[in-house]
C-alpha cells in the first residue's frame, strides 16, 4: 500500500468532515493490490480509534454476495434462475395468485412485483431469537403484489429475502453459514460476514450514542465488512479464474436488464442481477463502460462500492450518517486524484488544476471573521474554515477546475487577482461577483510584549445595562498568532451556537506598536469590514484592552467570587459548579460566562440557567 498517496487520500476526506463524527473507511484497489486504505474517526461512543480492521454494516451491497450465492447454485445445476421460486419454497404462499410466477430472476432484478421491504428484523439490537423465516412467510401470506412479475423494475428488498431463503433450503445450510463457506472465506475475507456469524477480530463500528446494528434481513442487507475485504469481494468480478463464479455467471450478473415502460428512467433501467448499475456514468469522470456499481443505506451507514473493468479497479467506501458526506462523490474524487497522482488522468469535462494555479490558491484566506484554508488537489478546490480553537468545516461545495474556472455544484465560481501586492479571491453566487478573502502572508515578527500576550484570555469589564449582542458573543476573547504566518495577530472572540459548540470570531490585526494593533484587511464590500482597533494599557499591575468601545480586563488578574452579594461593575471568575446565583437588583444585569468566554446566562435575556462549572459572573 502506497502510505504517502492514503496520507493525501486522507487528508482531502478530512475537508469534507465535520469537527464531530464517528467514522469512514474507504479502500481502493488496481491490479489485484490494495493502493490506498484508510479508516478515520472512532468506532464507538467511548471514543476508540477506528482502523482499517474495523467493520462497517454496508446493507444492500449484501444484494452483491446474494446474487453470488445463488448463481453458484445456478452453476451446480441445483436451482435455475426462471423457475418459479414457490417450487423451492413450499411455504411460500400470498393472497395474490401472481405469486406464483416470481422466479429468482425476478427477485434479482428487482422486478418481482413484491410489496418491498419487510420492516421486522431489517435493524435489530440481537440475533439470539429464531424464526426469522417463519415471520416471512406470515408477512408474505398478507401482502399483495404491486405489479406483475417482470413488468418492471422497482428496488425491492423482499425479492433478496426470498432468494436468501432459496439459497438456504436448497443448500441445507443456514445462508449466514453458506456465504462464509462458499464465498467470502475462499477468498480470504474473514472479516466479511452476516450478523450471525460476525468476526470478533474485527470490531463493528457503531454511529455516535447508538447500539451496535445488526440485521435478521441478510440476502438484502445484512453484510458487515471492512473495505479492504471489500475489495477483495469486488477484485473476483475483474478476474478470469474467480474463485466465486464462472466468467458466464459474472456476465449474466452484468447484462443490463432494462426493465422499465418509461422513456427517461436512468435507475430502473439499469439494473443488473443485483448491481444498481451495470453501466455506471457520472459527470466529471471517465469511468469507462460496464462500470458496476452497487450502494447501500442502513439506519447507521451509507456505503458505495464500484467495481471499474477500464482501469481493473475496484474502490469502495462506507461512513456512519454524522459525516454528513455525499459518499460517492467522496469517493470518487480521492480515486481521480489518486489516478492523477499514478499519471492517469480519468477526468471528463475537468482538468488537472496548473501547478502555477495550484501555488496560487493555496494557503490560508482571510474575511473579517474568518479564517479560509484553500486545498487544491487533482481538478478540485476545496475550502474549509478553521479557527484557533480546533473548529472545522467545509466552508463551500467543493470546487471543480473545468480547464478555465472553478465552479461548483451551486454554481459558484471562483476568480483570483493580484492588487498593490496583495492577492484576492471573489466568488460569483446569485448572478453578481462579490470580494471574499484576501491571501495571509506574514508580517514583522511580533515584539516580547505581543509573545507574552499570546494564549490570554481577556474578559469584558464594563458590559453595559441594554446592549443585547454582546450576550451572543463579544464578551471575551483570546490572542493567539496565525499560525504560519508571522505576525498576524488574532483576537478570536466566542458565540454561542445551536449545538453548544462555540463559533469563533477571528479578528485579524498587525502591531503598530507593543500596545496598539489594528485591523489590516484592505478589500471591497463586506470582505474587509468592521476591523477593530485594540489598544492595551497596564493600571496599577493589571493589564486591560479596548477595542471596539469596550474594555476587557486579562483573565488571570480577575479575583474569585466567594459567593458575595450583587456588586455593580465587577467581574469575578470560578472554578466550581455555580448552582446558586446572587439576587440581581432591579435595574442592574448579570451575566454568567463559561471558561470559554461563551455567555451561558444573562438576566437581559432571561434565559433559563443550567449550573456553570467553571467560567466568569459579571455584575453590571
Amino acid at each position: 500500500m502506497n502510505q504517502q498517496l492514503t496520507k493525501k487520500l486522507s487528508e482531502i476526506l478530512a475537508y469534507s468532515l465535520p469537527k464531530k463524527y464517528t467514522a469512514v473507511s474507504y479502500a481502493m484497489m488496481k491490479d489485484g493490490e490494495i493502493f490506498a486504505a484508510d479508516t478515520l474517526g472512532v468506532r464507538n461512543a467511548k471514543g476508540d480509534p477506528a482502523t482499517n480492521d474495523c467493520t462497517f454494516n454496508v446493507c444492500s451491497v449484501s444484494k452483491i454476495y446474494c446474487t453470488v450465492a445463488v448463481m453458484q447454485l445456478v452453476e451446480q445445476g441445483k436451482v435455475t434462475l426462471d423457475t418459479p421460486i414457490c417450487e423451492y419454497l413450499p411455504r411460500f404462499k400470498m393472497p395474490d395468485e401472481r405469486y406464483k410466477q416470481i422466479t429468482l430472476r425476478h427477485c434479482l432484478n428487482h422486478s418481482s412485483g413484491l410489496p418491498g421491504t419487510q420492516g421486522r428484523g431489517f435493524s435489530v439490537s440481537q440475533v439470539s431469537q429464531g424464526g426469522y423465516y417463519d415471520d416471512v412467510y406470515d408477512y408474505m401470506s398478507k401482502h399483495y403484489l404491486k405489479a406483475d412479475p417482470g413488468a418492471f423494475s422497482v428496488y425491492c428488498n423482499d425479492g433478496f429475502t426470498m432468494a436468501e431463503m432459496v439459497v438456504a433450503e436448497v443448500s441445507g445450510e443456514t445462508y449466514a453459514d453458506f456465504c462464509q463457506n462458499h464465498i467470502t472465506d475462499p477468498i480470504e475475507a474473514y472479516s466479511s460476514r452476516l450478523s450471525s456469524n460476525i468476526n470478533p477480530d474485527n470490531p463493528l463500528v457503531v454511529e455516535g450514542e447508538s447500539i451496535p446494528e445488526l440485521f435478521f434481513f441478510q440476502g438484502g442487507g445484512g453484510y458487515t465488512t471492512t473495505m479492504m475485504d471489500l475489495c477483495k469481494f469486488g477484485q473476483q468480478f475483474l478476474l478470469d479464474d474467480s474463485k466465486m463464479l464462472t466468467p458466464d455467471s459474472k456476465a449474466q450478473m452484468a447484462v443490463k436488464q432494462n426493465l422499465t415502460f418509461l422513456t427517461h428512467d436512468d435507475s430502473g433501467s439499469c439494473y443488473g442481477l443485483g448491481w444498481d448499475y451495470v453501466n455506471f456514468k457520472r459527470t466529471g469522470y471517465d469511468l469507462g463502460d460496464n462500470t458496476l456499481l452497487k450502494g447501500g443505506n442502513s439506519m447507521q451507514f451509507g456505503t458505495q462500492f464500484f467495481v471499474i473493468p477500464k482501469y481493473n479497479a475496484v474502490i469502495c467506501m462506507s461512513a456512519t450518517y454524522d459525516t454528513k458526506l455525499d459518499v460517492q462523490e467522496n469517493l470518487l474524487r480521492l480515486f481521480a486524484t489518486a489516478m492523477n497522482d499514478m499519471g492517469i488522468n480519468i477526468y471528463s469535462g475537468l482538468a488537472p488544476v496548473p501547478q502555477d494555479i495550484a501555488e496560487k490558491l493555496e494557503g490560508t484566506w482571510l474575511n473579517p471573521g474568518a479564517l479560509l484554508n484553500f486545498h487544491v488537489y487533482g481538478a478540485h478546490c476545496s475550502i474549509t474554515q478553521d479557527d484557533t480553537h480546533g473548529n472545522h468545516k467545509l466552508f463551500l461545495p467543493t470546487f471543480a477546475y473545468n480547464g478555465e474556472e472553478f465552479v461548483n455544484e451551486t454554481g459558484r465560481k471562483l476568480f483570483y487577482q493580484e492588487h498593490n501586492g496583495e492577492a484576492y479571491v471573489s466568488q460569483f453566487f446569485a448572478g453578481r461577483w462579490m470580494a471574499m478573502a484576501q491571501k495571509a502572508h506574514s508580517y514583522p515578527a511580533l515584539s516580547d510584549a505581543w509573545k507574552a500576550r499570546l494564549g490570554k484570555n481577556y474578559v469584558m469589564c464594563d458590559a453595559t445595562l441594554y446592549d443585547m449582542f454582546i450576550s451572543d458573543g463579544d464578551c471575551g476573547f483570546t490572542v493567539s498568532e496565525l499560525e504560519g504566518y508571522e505576525g498576524v495577530i488574532l483576537m478570536s472572540f466566542p458565540s454561542n451556537t445551536l449545538d453548544g459548540t462555540p463559533y469563533y470570531y477571528e479578528a485579524k490585526l498587525k502591531a503598530l506598536s507593543d500596545d496598539v494593533a489594528t485591523g489590516y484587511l484592505y478589500n471591497s464590500g463586506h470582505a474587509s469590514r468592521d476591523m477593530k482597533t485594540a489598544i492595551f494599557e497596564v493600571v496599577d499591575g493589571v493589564e486591560y484592552c479596548e477595542t471596539s468601545s469596550f474594555r476587557y480586563v486579562d483573565a488571570d488578574s480577575i479575583p474569585l467570587y466567594e459567593g458575595k452579594g450583587f456588586e455593580e461593575h465587577k467581574v469575578y471568575r470560578f472554578g466550581y459548579a455555580l448552582s446558586k446565583l446572587p439576587e440581581v437588583p432591579e435595574g442592574r444585569r448579570m451575566m454568567i460566562l463559561d471558561d470559554k468566554m461563551v455567555v451561558k446566562y444573562d438576566t437581559l435575556i432571561k434565559t433559563e440557567y443550567k449550573p456553570v462549572e467553571k467560567g466568569y459572573i459579571l455584575f453590571v
